[in-house]
């Protein structure tokens, strides 16, 4: 669901949460973890047809650079946070949350023939919005399609700059080099832009693409040690771990499916 409906008006009091795959122009994009309600899940994908129909016409107009679902994968069920991750893309800053009338006009302009009254009330009976984020893209390699796994990397890291820096020398060659063999589909690295504070978990995530569900446990399998060596040639593979250790912390991961994309 662009959960845009959703979203703005029954989220601006709720935020936190990731999930991102594919960087917009202005890297900025905001990210709606939702759960669906027990016993709901035929609404709730009917709910979504009409989500992605608002989508496509906010892509169109210039509203959006594009926007993906991702479906949760492992961990799923109860103790799932989010069942499916919903991420729009901005070409430039994120734009203010749009008004009753204005969400219904560009329901109306999308072929939906639905009052903002009547959007909400069908995506509230079949799906709970969890939390939202609005995060940033500072390092991307790559792109998402539909049907490719995304592992997302939640990270605890002290200094940001620091990280960063080390993520480009040492991670960015080595996932472009993925992409350019065919066994990923891309990497991206993302700060949180909101919310933020010693109460929040998490301060940033990585993103891994992967064009198929083999490439999720063949990429850092056996082979793995080879890549590194050949992108590092001067740099054990040990020592790189080490320091990687020393910036971060990942706190949680988890594996989605992109179930839908819209671009333009």
């Amino acid at each position: 669901m662009s959960i845009r409906g959703f979203i703005w008006s029954v989220a601006i009091a709720t935020l936190s949460v990731p999930l991102l795959a594919q960087p917009s122009p202005s890297g900025f994009n905001k990210n709606f973890c939702v759960k669906v309600k027990p016993g709901k899940d035929a609404e709730f994908h009917a709910g979504m047809k009409d989500d992605l129909k608002l989508l496509r016409y906010e892509v169109k107009s210039g509203m959006l650079s594009g926007a993906i679902a991702l479906q949760a994968v492992v961990p799923a069920g109860t103790d799932a946070e989010c069942d499916y991750s919903f991420v729009d893309f901005y070409p430039g800053l994120p734009p203010a949350p749009l008004s009753d009338a204005e969400l219904t006009a560009d329901l109306q302009k999308a072929g939906v023939d639905k009052t903002q009254g009547q959007f909400m009330e069908e995506l509230e009976d079949s799906g709970t919005l969890v939390t939202t984020s609005i995060d940033h893209a500072v390092v991307s390699v790559g792109t998402t399609k539909k049907g490719d796994y995304v592992i997302v990397n939640s990270m605890r890291v002290p200094n940001m700059g620091a990280w960063v820096s080390n993520e480009k020398k040492l991670w960015q060659p080595i996932f472009e080099d993925g992409v350019k063999s065919g066994v990923m589909g891309g990497w991206v690295v993302v700060s949180r832009f909101m919310p933020r504070g010693a109460k929040d978990p998490d301060t940033t995530y990585t993103v891994d693409i992967y064009p198929n569900w083999q490439s999720v446990f063949s990429f850092f399998g056996p082979d793995f040690p080879n890549r590194w060596k050949k992108i590092h040639p001067d740099v054990p593979i040990a020592e790189g771990m080490t320091q990687e250790h020393k910036l971060d912390t990942i706190e949680h991961t988890v594996l989605y499916k992109v179930v839908a994309e819209v671009g333009k």
